[in-house]
């Protein structure tokens, strides 16, 4: 690859617009030594060549079910994409990265716990919290998508659950930027809130206004995938609302109906 460099640059830095790909095309970018290719880029210094690397695997991976295993195989692969979403180049770029995790961690594979908890290991939890902070819309959906995915498994839901970010941030994103970062933070929630040794994360989401926001919800609508796990959740929080004031003074909800709590 040394002695090519030059020519594999460039036609690296044209790839991005030439999808969609024949299934000629995508057998040679998905072959090993491609794979191989992608990864010294990913790795590399040069930015652009980084950038247009993950660009170019998020759309190949997209295509098939076997592009996204050859590479979760490929030693390096997962460490290149936390890579990239720790050291952004560009929005773009940071998207397809997490596209490119979110395949990964998808995957019906065998090995897809052990996929996550490497993910999770490398610190991505924390990084994600970090980008939904303030992230624009797409950017903010990618990394949620990606953080309810790592909570499927034990590690990533340890790691939220340490976080003190997590709940603050999940409830604050509740009916704000859209509908897609809404179901993600729910989803999330609800997955954190199921754990039944865990009382305390049920306490900390009443008294960031979880309550609040869940029937606020309610009232104005919701798929019925999203709405089972609301009042799921809110039957939850029912049962400890006595342990904390989580009504917000300043908000009044007395118009709401509640026959969902009992």
């Amino acid at each position: 690859m040394e002695d090519h460099v030059e020519i594999l640059l460039d036609i690296l830095s044209v790839l991005p617009w030439m999808f969609p790909v024949s299934e000629e095309g995508q057998l040679k970018l998905g072959s090993a030594g491609s794979l191989r290719c992608f990864l010294s880029f990913l790795e590399g210094k040069d930015l652009s060549a980084r950038q247009n690397a993950v660009l170019v695997l998020r759309k190949l991976l997209s295509l098939d079910q076997k592009h996204v295993d050859d590479f979760v195989e490929s030693e390096g692969a997962i460490e290149a994409l936390v890579g990239i979403i720790r050291e952004p180049i560009s929005p773009a770029a940071t998207r397809a990265a997490l596209t490119s995790v979110l395949f990964m961690i998808s995957s019906p594979s065998a090995a897809s716990d052990e996929i996550r908890s490497r993910f999770v290991e490398l610190g991505l939890v924390s990084l994600l919290l970090e980008i939904i902070v303030d992230a624009e819309r797409r950017l903010c959906e990618r990394a949620l998508g990606v953080l309810d995915g790592l909570c499927d498994c034990k590690q990533g839901k340890d790691k939220a659950l340490e976080n003190p970010l997590t709940m603050p941030l999940l409830v604050k994103k509740i009916l704000r930027i859209s509908a897609l970062v809404t179901e993600f933070s729910i989803a999330i929630i609800w997955k954190l809130c199921r754990i039944e040794t865990e009382e305390s994360i049920l306490i900390e989401a009443l008294q960031v206004g979880a309550f609040q926001k869940l029937l606020v919800l309610l009232q104005v609508g919701c798929g019925d995938g999203i709405k089972e796990k609301v009042t799921d959740l809110l039957k939850l929080f029912n049962l400890h609302t006595s342990k904390v004031d989580c009504v917000n003074s300043s908000m009044d909800f007395k118009y709401l109906k509640r026959p969902f709590l009992g």
